[in-house]
């Protein structure tokens, strides 16, 4: 065997052996993230053990986001992530910030002492929370629209890819209706309280603009996140969130 094919076959065998471990990792972190939120699920549900469920909240979500955020870049080795993360997680931490503030963003709320470490009012883990929904939800539209709009880009022939603005805008909207689900249960779990009792719907719309504006650089500056553990991220924490609704 020449010199060339031995160093084509080492490649493809170091190639193999990345995507299988990545693969393995991305399977068990599945397994765990559906063990946690179910498992979750079910500690809210029990009065006996939910004290401690509250005050492990900060913590766990801080665990199953960094987890997530790491199987991301795993798979996609794209550092520009962590600059987007970084961004990304500032804005929206000062959008939160403001909003407690003032009440003019997303309505008259506060935070609750379910979650402990704060800053201005803020949780410092909800800002995190957002931005790893707001990756999951553009997966998911990628995945629902993917090859529709190819096609259509394809077909009319224009080369701008029109998903570099129509992708962030259906996040946006996924992410607002994600927090349909997500309000009721906050609420009753005293992580967060509107002042005037009923969610405005400034709320959603407020939450459907940020998340299209940190969205947009994803697209537009091509950077890598997507991730299968992704999708079973949001599909686990839909789990939780629906079954609360229902139980609480």
């Amino acid at each position: 065997m020449c010199p060339t094919n031995i160093n084509q076959s080492q490649g493809h065998i170091e190639q193999q052996q990345t995507i299988t471990g990545a693969s393995s990792f991305d399977r068990y972190l599945s397994y765990f993230l559906i063990f946690a939120f179910s498992s979750g699920a079910l500690a809210h549900c029990l009065p006996a053990v939910l004290p401690i469920t509250q005050v492990t909240t900060d913590g766990l979500l801080f665990v199953l986001n960094g987890l997530v955020l790491y199987a991301i870049y795993r798979a996609n080795q794209d550092k520009r992530l962590f600059v987007w993360l970084a961004i990304a997680y500032v804005f929206t931490f000062i959008m939160e910030a403001l909003g407690v503030a003032t009440g003019a963003i997303f309505g008259e709320y506060a935070y609750g002492p379910t979650m402990w470490f704060q800053w201005l009012g803020v949780p410092f883990v909800i800002a995190l929370n957002w931005c790893v929904l707001t990756l999951a939800c553009n997966e998911v539209v990628i995945r629902l629209f993917s090859k529709k709009a190819k096609a259509e880009a394809d077909q009319s022939g224009i080369k701008y890819r029109i998903s570099h603005i129509a992708y962030p805008l259906l996040a946006g909207v996924l992410t607002a209706a994600y927090d349909v689900l997500i309000e009721p249960v906050a609420i009753k779990l005293d992580y967060w309280q509107w002042a005037a009792g009923d969610i405005p719907l400034q709320n959603y719309l407020a939450w459907a603009a940020i998340a299209f504006v940190i969205s947009l650089p994803l697209h537009l500056l091509k950077i890598r996140f997507r991730s299968p553990v992704l999708l079973v991220y949001f599909l686990a924490q839909l789990f939780f969130f629906v079954v609360l609704n229902f139980m609480l």
